[in-house]
């Protein structure tokens, strides 16, 4: 097992672990916002190896909150490739995310999974996440770039 941060090498792996989960990204769009998230200390995405090659990962942001000291850890991707599913590979990531987030003394994680997504959803209950409140999304037209 080796879990690492990502670099801009691991888009292309990190690409098909998207698309196989139904996210079809460009390849250019994929570094670009890597290349965000490298660029602050908010974010981080690491990697899992298995025999050197990527089988997952794991993207983690962090939020201050005005009224608690404390930071939210939010992951809003974690994602195994289905031939090492039976390998607790997603457990590792998920305990490496706590680890990472109790570091930065967050006090909770949080994650972000659609309906849709519903079979991970008792994954994320046997790792003792609780579905706790609601998410109102307001999705906002932009003007086409001309």
């Amino acid at each position: 097992m080796h879990i690492r941060n990502a670099t801009y090498r691991d888009a292309p792996a990190i690409k098909l672990l998207l698309e196989a989960l139904g996210y079809n990204t460009s390849l250019s769009l994929l570094v670009n916002q890597l290349e965000i998230l490298f660029g602050g200390n908010d974010h981080e995405v690491f990697v899992y190896e298995l025999h050197s090659e990527v089988v997952g990962f794991v993207a983690i942001h962090y939020m201050p909150r005005l009224a608690f000291e404390e930071e939210t850890a939010f992951i809003s991707f974690l994602l195994v490739a289905d031939t090492v599913k039976d390998q607790r590979i997603d457990m590792a990531l998920e305990q490496y995310a706590t680890k990472q987030a109790t570091a930065r003394k967050c006090d909770r994680i949080q994650v972000h999974s659609l309906d849709w997504l519903s079979p991970g959803h008792q994954f994320y209950i046997s790792q003792g996440y609780q579905e706790i409140t609601k998410y109102f999304t307001k999705k906002i037209d932009r003007p086409k770039d001309t």
